[in-house]
């Protein structure tokens, strides 16, 4: 195995972008197996205090003045250049393993903790929108978090997001924020939506000019049966797969035009939403190879003359 091609390792090691400890051992076999290993290990971040040690010089200054003295002191120079080979950014995990790190200080860093939380995140994405040249998976599902991160609007952004190929996002997010991301994200495959309490028009014209969509799933807890429609009328008719849970009514025959599905999955809560399946038995889904129905189904007939 040492003696192989780095490629040919490259190719192998991908394998184990999911089995974290797999990679951690190959990181320790030797220096060529490391830097392969660790471009595929820091796919997302994996330990906070290293992606901060990771900060360029003026962003540490900036957290020194708030009171991070005593932790950037104690922090050693990262070896490499780890925010560089991040492709995975979930925001909300950040938002969330920073307040956890804080909340392990024992300073004044707990006073005022919110505003310390967005202050690191503001230098951390700042930092991985500069320096990450290609980030493939996007997760922003809490809106008042990219209320206080605008990262699409930081320096580098354009670079780091034209490439983005899945984003799970929530509908509430504020218009100007997908205008944004439309200037730059033309080619998702993987879209995954959280239907709160309203749809921006946003997120609609964000779909729209989407080249390669083909796996949309769509969660529904707000009843928002007058705005749906707009958004859903933007989806593509190539999707090949369509995952749907709803909490409230929607109509079904929406899903008649995409001829192309190769899976169905349908999460309702009563059988009342069912009540279109009259209509939808009759669809015709030549390419359909999976159909996952859960929680209630409809009526025995109506789902044996679908079949």
């Amino acid at each position: 195995m040492s003696q192989l091609p780095v490629d040919c390792l490259n190719y192998i090691l991908e394998y184990l972008k999911d089995d974290v400890k797999a990679l951690h051992s190959c990181i320790l076999v030797n220096h060529l197996w490391c830097e392969i290993s660790v471009r595929i290990f820091w796919i997302e971040i994996r330990n906070y205090y290293t992606i901060i040690a990771c900060l360029p010089n003026d962003s540490k200054e900036i957290l020194c003045k708030i009171g991070f003295n005593n932790l950037i002191s104690t922090l050693k120079p990262p070896i490499f250049n780890y925010a560089s080979f991040c492709k995975i950014l979930s925001i909300d995990k950040v938002h969330y393993k920073i307040g956890e790190l804080l909340k392990n200080q024992k300073s004044t860093l707990l006073q005022n903790i919110y505003n310390n939380i967005h202050l690191v995140m503001q230098e951390i994405c700042k930092m991985l929108m500069n320096q990450t040249s290609s980030l493939k998976s996007l997760t922003f599902l809490h809106p008042s978090i990219t209320n206080f991160i605008p990262f699409v609007y930081y320096p580098g952004a354009n670079d780091c997001l034209k490439n983005l190929s899945e984003l799970r996002c929530n509908s509430n997010i504020s218009s100007e924020f997908f205008h944004q991301l439309s200037k730059t994200c033309h080619n998702i495959i993987l879209l995954e939506i959280i239907i709160d309490r309203n749809i921006s028009n946003g997120l609609a014209d964000l779909i729209s000019i989407q080249k390669n969509l083909k796996y949309v799933s769509i969660t529904q807890y707000s009843n928002l049966k007058d705005t749906l429609p707009s958004l859903i009328t933007k989806l593509p008719n190539i999707l090949i797969k369509l995952n749907l849970t709803s909490a409230n009514f929607i109509s079904l025959l929406f899903i008649t035009k995409f001829i192309n599905l190769q899976e169905l999955i349908l999460s309702f809560d009563y059988e009342g939403q069912f009540k279109d399946f009259e209509k939808f038995q009759y669809a015709i889904f030549p390419q359909l190879q999976v159909l996952r129905i859960r929680r209630v189904c409809p009526r025995d007939e109506l789902l044996i003359n679908f079949l």
